[in-house]
C-alpha cells in the first residue's frame, strides 16, 4: 500500500510504449528515480500495428533485444491490401513506409515486456491509478493527487512531470500546456471473431472516411472506421445498426466477416486526431508519444513516434535534473520537424481519394 505521501525524481503518467520507454531510457542512463502510473490494469486489448525492422534500432537503446519478446511479438507481415482512390487493389505499407520488411505486431505481448523491463530496472509501477489533480510549486516540483480503487488517495511529490497519457493529452490540459488539434478524427470499432481464414490488413475508404481491419492475436480481427466526431454524432455511428448500416457500405472489407458473433458488442469509441503539443512554457515538464503529438493513423507513425520521442524526451530530462541545463527547446524544434513533413505528406494521401467530392469527411482534407 502506498503511503499518503511519497517523492520521486521523475513520474511519468502512463503507462504505454511512450512511458515505459521514457522510464527504461532514464533508468538505464542516469541514476534518476523513476515512477510511473497507468489508469489500466495492462490487461486491455490493444489493436495491432504492421511496423517497419527499424524498431530494432530502438529497441536496441533501451537494452532489449527481439529475443527478449515472447515468441509471436513481432510475425512476418505482407503489404497491406488498399481501396484507395479507386476500387482496384493496390498494396502499402504505410504513408511513410520504407522500402525494408514489414512485421505485425503483437501489442499485448509488446507493451506488457516494456512495461515489465521497466519494473526489473527498478521503476516504481502502480497500475489502476489515475490522476485527480496536479499542483506545481514554487521550487517546480510537482504535486500530484492520485487515486487507486483499493488504497484510495494518495500523494506523489516529483521534480519532473511527464505526460504519456496518449491522445487525449488529459496532463498537458490540467498543466495548461499548448495544444494545436487539426481535426477531430476518430475511430469508430469493434473486435470480432477471427473468420476461418486469415487476411492481409486491410483500408478501404468510402464516403463518410475509411475503413480498417487486421487480424489479432487469439483468433480476434479488429474492424473500424475512421472518421469524424460530428459525422459519428449526426449518424449515430456508435450504435451497432448504424456502425454495420456503414459497413454494409464497403465493397471489400464487408465480405471478409460474418458479424453474428461479436466479441465484444459494445461498439468502442476511440480519440484518432492530428495534433501537437507546446509545453516550452512550463518547467520541468514534458509530453512524449501521443500526448507530444498525435498522427493520422493512415501514417502507421504511431508506434515508432512513441518510442523515439520517449528516447529523446529522457535525454533533455537528465540534463535538466543531473546538469541543470534546459534542452527543452530543441525538443519541441524537432517536434515540430517532424510534425510539418507528416502535415505535408498525409494531404498529398488524402488528396488521392477524390470520388466523394461533396462529402463532408474529404472536403475537409482536400
Amino acid at each position: 500500500m502506498p503511503n499518503q505521501s511519497q517523492f520521486t525524481d521523475v513520474l511519468i503518467i502512463g503507462g504505454g510504449p511512450s512511458g515505459a520507454s521514457t522510464a527504461l531510457s532514464i533508468l538505464h542512463y542516469s541514476n534518476i528515480e523513476v515512477t510511473l502510473i497507468e489508469h489500466s490494469d495492462f490487461s486491455t486489448t490493444r489493436v495491432g500495428e504492421q511496423v517497419s525492422s527499424s524498431i530494432f534500432d530502438l529497441l536496441s537503446y533501451l537494452k532489449l533485444n527481439k529475443t527478449d519478446f515472447k515468441k509471436g511479438t513481432f510475425s512476418p507481415s505482407h503489404a497491406s491490401k488498399s481501396y484507395w482512390g479507386s476500387n482496384s487493389v493496390s498494396t502499402i505499407n504505410s504513408i511513410f513506409s520504407a522500402d525494408e520488411p514489414t512485421l505485425q505486431m503483437n501489442r499485448e505481448n509488446f507493451d506488457f515486456r516494456l512495461i515489465e523491463a521497466a519494473s526489473n530496472q527498478g521503476a516504481i509501477i502502480y497500475p489502476k491509478t489515475k490522476c485527480l489533480a496536479i499542483t506545481q510549486l514554487n521550487n517546480k516540483s510537482w504535486d500530484v493527487l492520485l487515486i487507486h480503487p483499493n488504497f484510495g488517495k494518495f500523494t506523489i511529490n516529483a521534480k519532473y512531470l511527464v505526460d504519456a497519457s496518449g491522445r487525449s493529452g488529459s496532463i498537458n490540459k490540467k498543466v495548461g500546456a499548448a495544444c494545436n488539434k487539426l481535426d477531430s478524427l476518430m475511430g469508430v470499432g469493434m473486435f470480432v471473431n477471427l473468420p476461418s481464414t486469415t487476411f492481409d490488413q486491410t483500408i478501404e475508404s468510402v464516403e463518410n472516411g475509411w475503413w480498417y481491419t487486421a487480424c489479432l492475436p487469439n483468433k480476434k480481427a479488429v474492424l473500424t472506421l475512421f472518421t469524424d466526431s460530428d459525422i459519428i454524432s449526426d449518424l449515430k455511428i456508435h450504435q451497432n445498426d448504424n456502425w454495420t448500416k456503414q459497413l454494409t457500405q464497403t465493397e471489400h472489407i464487408k465480405s471478409l466477416f460474418h458479424l453474428k458473433q461479436p466479441i465484444n458488442s459494445k461498439i468502442w469509441v476511440r480519440n484518432a486526431q492530428t495534433h501537437i503539443s507546446d509545453s516550452r512554457n512550463i518547467d520541468r515538464y514534458i509530453a512524449v508519444g501521443d500526448a507530444a503529438a498525435s498522427f493520422d493513423p493512415i501514417s502507421s507513425m504511431g508506434l515508432g513516434f512513441s518510442i523515439s520521442s520517449a528516447i529523446y524526451a529522457s535525454k533533455h530530462i537528465i540534463n535538466n535534473l543531473l546538469l541543470n541545463e534546459e534542452t527543452k527547446d530543441l525538443y519541441q524544434t524537432d517536434l515540430e520537424n517532424i510534425y510539418s513533413d507528416y502535415l505535408k505528406i498525409k494531404s498529398k494521401y488524402y488528396a488521392m481519394e477524390t470520388r466523394w467530392s461533396s462529402s463532408k469527411f474529404w472536403n475537409r482534407r482536400n
